[in-house]
């Protein structure tokens, strides 16, 4: 009653309004310092790593804080906050206090700490307990109790899984100073360890993207996408396919990409006849597909890269081939949807001026990135040039040149954003550190060798149900993380090069935002178009169908990631892998040249799988035996149809 009292006075607005500009500011001071900080870095500036990385990880957490607490005074002023607004205030700030003063106290004593470690004082270990606390508590606000959960009980078992009487599971017993070393204290492992990929990788490419966007380059995909839908049926779906694959590989993220564009494509898809839940389902598919392509591969591209010692241009070109065979089903099964349907081709006017003026910002910027990166120049310094590139370029974007207004406000975004994923990089450095350092990983392969017959095929399935598993309702690097984790080690032993190994659990771990029960961008999109959850997820799973082929089709082909040594290989291996995702299409959605009988779908499943064994296997009649039916199959369809035409003619 008092408060609905003084809200209608105005004096608590106007103090809550006076702290958000506060919380504004003090973010804005640090995430320009710590970018002007890192842009020293890009260009040759260095201090010693513990120093450094205390560094950033120090405003990291601080902006993390102040995020939270900015999430929580706007829900004041807009009145939308719950009855533990206090709660969750002392929460924000006791998380933020702890952080900052834990890392400060951290960074004034890195150089003592580096030498010293394992010996730590007793209050250096006071210090590592405030850190765990302060860390998972931010992380719990910005991400969510599952990734939390997760983080506490992997810490739980580095301290307490020596009293684990299962012998698949325990592990020696480790002392305090041990733990804490390698979860915090440490200034290489732990909190620290993934966060030197965060600020040396990842800080500016994510922001590049952001400006990206905010220059106006979501709308020129999507022009693009429009432009492509006006010669095939369904072509609406390829501002969808192409806009959000687009802007996906950039921004990197499926459920925020799913945000970003479904509002715009999910709605024309609908109005050109897709079933909602089947717009929703290629919403989500062509978001997912972001994740997979060049350059930002969902940040597990770098995660790929440090865990193998290998350049990350190496990683992207390497994942240049499987992404787009990724999107080449997605787009056979919309075809064949659009073909069963009879939906009509785009016949949206094209704004070309967008196309125009936007085409050189995306091209030059983009251009610039990769060109950098191909010679081998850090990612940070890239992303560096491309920031710079795009914010020049978009002066020269004639009507379409965007305001200031908008500009600060995609760097803002670019902060935000770039703030909780390395957050959430800091956080799933403890849960993979515990992870290999007691062997877990090594232990869970161990399992699946003993419960699955001795058959390659079959042990790549079961890595693949146990990354999908692992991945599921997590962030894409963490359900790379965990599932690389607990699943290279085991497909390593089968057999498996490391890089494939690599990119296999990666797929299925990006593939978990798609499969149910929870598939967060299939609820994401479901909701956009105002369809229900299970009819998308059907939909989701048959085009996925296409798709899940890739991880097999490049551990049997290793030369699909060999990218740019194209050989004839690659292209037999590409012909392979589009066979099999046109016969599921057909099998999936019941059309080819006509509309198909039950039985007659059947039998495009039977030679699908066929295929998808002939391509896993290397004896010859494998091809005979699908090609043959694939033929028998055509001749079906084809020779009634061909009677009926000279029918006609004769008549």
């Amino acid at each position: 009653m008092v408060d609905s009292i003084e809200d209608k006075m105005g004096a608590p607005c106007f103090f809550w309004a006076r702290i958000l500009s506060i919380v504004n500011y003090s973010f804005w001071v640090s995430g320009i310092s710590l970018s002007v900080y890192l842009a020293a870095t890009a260009v040759g500036y260095s201090i010693g790593s513990s120093e450094h990385y205390s560094n950033f990880i120090f405003l990291i957490l601080l902006m993390s804080g102040l995020l939270a607490l900015r999430k929580l005074v706007m829900e004041r002023i807009s009145g939308t906050y719950t009855r533990w607004f206090w709660a969750q205030i002392a929460i924000a700030m006791s998380a933020t206090l702890a952080s900052v003063y834990s890392v400060g106290y951290i960074r004034i004593n890195a150089s003592r700490l580096e030498i010293s470690q394992p010996f730590f004082e007793d209050f250096d270990l006071v210090i590592g307990f405030v850190m765990i606390f302060g860390v998972i508590v931010l992380n719990w606000i910005h991400w969510g109790w599952l990734l939390s959960s997760l983080i506490i009980v992997s810490i739980l078992y580095f301290f307490f899984g020596h009293n684990i009487d299962n012998i698949m599971f325990t592990h020696p017993p480790y002392d305090t100073n041990f733990v804490l070393n390698y979860i915090g204290l440490g200034t290489t492992q732990g909190f620290f360890w993934l966060a030197q990929i965060a600020a040396d990788s990842i800080y500016f490419l994510v922001i590049y993207a952001s400006v990206l966007l905010g220059v106006g380059v979501v709308d020129m995909v999507l022009e693009i996408g429009k432009a492509g839908g006006r010669h095939v049926k369904g072509g609406a779906a390829f501002a969808s396919i192409f806009g959000s694959g687009i802007v996906g590989s950039v921004m990197g993220q499926a459920v925020s990409n799913v945000v970003l564009t479904g509002r715009m494509t999910i709605p024309m898809m609908k109005r050109y006849g897709y079933q909602p839940s089947m717009a929703a389902a290629i919403e989500a598919s062509a978001s997912t597909a972001g994740q997979i392509l060049p350059p930002i591969l969902g940040l597990a591209g770098f995660l790929i890269a440090s865990l193998l010692n290998r350049p990350y241009i190496e990683v992207a070109l390497a994942a240049l081939l499987p992404g787009l065979l990724y999107l080449s089903g997605t787009i056979i099964g919309v075809l064949t949807y659009a073909k069963r349907f009879n939906l009509a081709k785009v016949t949206d006017r094209i704004d070309s001026s967008v196309i125009k003026n936007l085409l050189p910002t995306f091209l030059i910027s983009f251009g610039l990135v990769v060109w950098l990166l191909l010679g081998y120049r850090s990612p940070a310094f890239a992303g560096l040039i491309g920031i710079s590139a795009a914010l020049f370029m978009c002066l020269f974007q004639g009507k379409h040149r965007p305001k200031w207004r908008k500009l600060i406000l995609a760097l803002d975004e670019g902060l935000v954003l770039v703030t909780v994923l390395s957050l959430l990089l800091i956080a799933i450095g403890s849960l993979g550190q515990t992870i290999m350092t007691t062997n877990l990983s090594g232990r869970l392969g161990m399992v699946l060798l003993e419960i699955l017959p001795d058959s390659k095929l079959l042990l790549l399935i079961g890595a693949m149900v146990v990354s999908l598993f692992l991945g599921m309702g997590l962030p894409t690097p963490v359900a790379y993380m965990v599932a690389s984790l607990a699943m290279v080690p085991f497909l390593q032993q089968v057999g498996v090069p490391p890089l494939q190994a690599h990119f296999f659990v990666f797929y299925f771990a990006v593939f978990s935002t798609l499969t149910p029960p929870v598939a967060l961008s299939i609820l994401a999109s479901a909701m956009l178009a105002k369809a229900g959850f299970a009819e998308t997820a059907a939909h989701a799973m048959k085009l996925a169908c296409t798709t899940f082929i890739v991880p097999f089709a490049f551990v049997y082909s290793p030369e699909l990631m060999a990218f740019p040594d194209v050989t004839w290989g690659v292209l037999i291996a590409v012909i392979e892998v589009l066979f099999v995702q046109l016969v599921v299409s057909i099998s999936a959605y019941g059309y080819f040249v006509r509309q198909l009988t039950i039985w007659e779908q059947f039998a495009f499943g039977i030679v699908a799988l066929l295929a998808f064994v002939a391509m896993t296997h290397e004896f010859i009649y494998w091809y005979f035996l699908t090609y043959g039916s694939f033929a028998a199959l055509l001749l079906w369809i084809k020779i009634p149809s061909m009677r009926s035409t000279v029918d006609q003619s004769i008549n």
